[in-house]
């Protein structure tokens, strides 16, 4: 690796530390050593070894870190056991970032910082000479090594890590939507919003109820009002490895019976049809009041085969024949009262029943009596 920038050594000794530049040639001899995914190894989680065969603890250590914050890659060495040197790795460097290399009989030992991204952000804490980082970045997340070379001897062991960084949760937001049910309830709809950029955010809600819903993974709450409940105030929680924070309280209004004291007043039915070229006669009728409360139900009769409602019971659609009803009546009801209406149906398919030769003499027919009137 000749031609790497320098860079830093340590010599620590005690409480004793000091710090001095290194030249090329020292930084990029200290440096060689275990590289990750190297061309020419097994394969890209192979080391390059200076000094032997290697031994890997089976599964990676799992540490978490904050953004921003600190965190340390923790090792331990085994009692005895004659380390020379400890190499720390990481996949996304091209060389070792950090080495250490441990000093006989009490000796300073001596800390070599390789000029990458990592640079002022690392050091080597405790006796097992765990790797600290400092001043998290996203960047930082992924996988490391710790390859420690033992003395006088070819066996070299690796530790493995992966390093996953979140960020502190600010509070969530909370917005508040509403809809008619099919049922007539009022159905509350919350939805929080963590505004987090890492992953592995979980959602909750206090207090849960037996008419609360929770879906999208827990970040929407569907509360069913009915009249009379009364008010209640609902908080979203959201948490990930490293932080919870909660949401300001957000208010469900009551329900009460004032908005539907008033009697009901008879409802309006708008109807619109088509006649087809076999003479078949499509109706559209659409049920309303003039002033329409949230807990109003409608309903038809009669229902016939075929007959299809919508839009919460306001619209049915109908395939009419001779021979069923000759009239439709909506009924439109709360809970103290309710009212109806009725309108005929044969006037609106009855030219479309005539023969086919009676249709064109009838069109004819009031063709030639428009011609005389004029």
């Amino acid at each position: 690796m000749a031609g790497n920038p320098p860079g830093r050594l340590w010599e620590r000794s005690g409480a004793v530390e000091t710090q001095r530049t290194l030249s090329s040639a020292k930084a990029a001899e200290l440096a060689l050593g275990p590289v990750w995914g190297e061309e020419g190894a097994a394969d890209a989680n192979t080391f390059r070894l200076g000094t032997g065969v290697s031994g890997e603890d089976p599964d990676p250590v799992r540490v978490t870190g904050t953004l921003g914050g600190s965190v340390t890659l923790p090792l331990q060495l085994q009692a005895g056991e004659p380390v020379e040197s400890i190499s720390w790795i990481s996949r996304s460097v091209s060389m070792a970032i950090a080495i250490v290399t441990l000093a006989e009989a009490g000796g300073p030992d001596t800390f070599y910082e390789a000029e990458t991204r990592y640079r002022g952000r690392v050091s080597v804490v405790g006796p097992g000479h765990s790797l600290q980082f400092s001043n998290l970045s996203w960047k930082d997340a992924g996988p490391y090594r710790a390859h420690m070379n033992l003395r006088s001897s070819r066996i070299t062991r690796t530790r493995e890590y992966q390093l996953q960084v979140y960020e502190q949760l600010a509070r969530p937001r909370v917005t508040l939507s509403s809809r008619i049910g099919e049922s007539g309830h009022r159905i509350f709809i919350l939805t929080c919003e963590a505004g987090s950029r890492g992953g592995s955010v979980t959602h909750s809600w206090l207090p849960l109820g037996p008419r609360t819903v929770v879906s999208r993974g827990g970040s929407v709450l569907s509360v069913s009002s009915r009249l009379g409940d009364r008010a209640l105030n609902f908080t979203c929680v959201v948490k990930n490895p490293v932080s919870n924070s909660s949401s300001l309280p957000v208010s469900v209004p009551a329900r009460t019976f004032l908005s539907c004291t008033e009697k009901l007043q008879e409802p309006n039915i708008t109807v619109s049809s088509w006649i087809t070229k076999d003479g078949a006669c499509y109706i559209t009728l659409i049920c309303s009041l003039r002033q329409a409360r949230e807990d109003v139900q409608y309903r038809w009769a009669p229902l016939g085969q075929g007959a299809v409602m919508s839009h919460g019971g306001t619209t049915l659609r109908v395939s009419w024949r001779p021979g069923v009803s000759d009239s439709y009546r909506c009924t439109a009801s709360n809970l103290v009262s309710q009212s109806f209406s009725s309108i005929p149906i044969r006037p609106l398919c009855s030219a479309s029943f005539l023969p086919c030769s009676l249709k064109k003499e009838f069109l004819l027919f009031l063709i030639l009596g428009a011609l005389q009137i004029e």
